[in-house]
């Protein structure tokens, strides 16, 4: 097992971060997929993009298990958002090999994300950024980061297809830190939605969880 950290947010939610080091071969045996997950894993063909699956898996599993309940597998609504097999808790999964991640809370929606700062948000910061948000970011490729993890966190918090990242989700100014909260807006139809999200650091990465 490769779990690298477990946190308790509070007694009704965790987060969870898994290192993948374990062969492919080793990941299966430790997660064999239940049969109605075989559909999901027999489309995914790059190996890493596999490991990434087994492990998100892994890491819900110890999750529910912290909370008391028991796993019987995770699946897709509609419109993409994964859920717990006959269970009402809430899930988030999230992947940037060698790591994934996941949170789980018992009543509410949740979302997770997790990136490396890389050069390619430089060039599409335009696309998920608004004016005031491009300002505080300007050409910080961390701020970049945390931004664009905090919208995809938004967006599986949200759990439907229709929200633009640079026109309904809206990130306040944040001080760039090693680790810190950030105050989130979904705005649509003249309704405005308020989220505190939480952001940290490994090397190498940044991700946000939130609720």
């Amino acid at each position: 097992m490769a779990l690298v950290k477990l946190v308790k947010i509070n007694d009704n939610s965790f987060w969870a971060l898994w290192k993948i080091g374990e062969p492919l071969q080793e990941l299966s045996e430790q997660y064999p997929p239940l049969f109605d997950e075989l559909a999901y894993l027999s489309e995914i063909h790059h190996p890493n993009k596999k490991a990434e699956w087994l492990a998100g898996r892994l890491t819900v599993k110890i999750l529910i298990e912290q909370l008391g309940q028991p796993f019987q597998g995770v699946f897709k609504d509609e419109h993409g958002k994964p859920y717990l097999c006959n269970s009402s808790f809430h899930i988030s999964l999230a992947n940037s090999y060698p790591y994934a991640a996941a949170i789980i809370h018992r009543h509410i929606a949740v979302g997770i994300d997790l990136e490396p700062p890389k050069p390619t948000l430089l060039r599409i910061r335009h696309k998920f950024l608004n004016e005031e948000e491009l300002a505080d970011a300007g050409t910080n490729l961390y701020k970049l980061c945390i931004y664009w993890c905090a919208k995809e966190c938004l967006y599986k918090i949200h759990g439907k297809r229709e929200l633009s990242f640079r026109q309904n989700m809206h990130i306040d100014n944040f001080d760039l830190s090693d680790r810190g909260i950030i105050k989130a807006h979904i705005r649509k139809m003249g309704i405005v939605t308020n989220f505190q999200l939480y952001y940290d650091s490994f090397p190498g990465y940044f991700f946000v969880y939130g609720f």
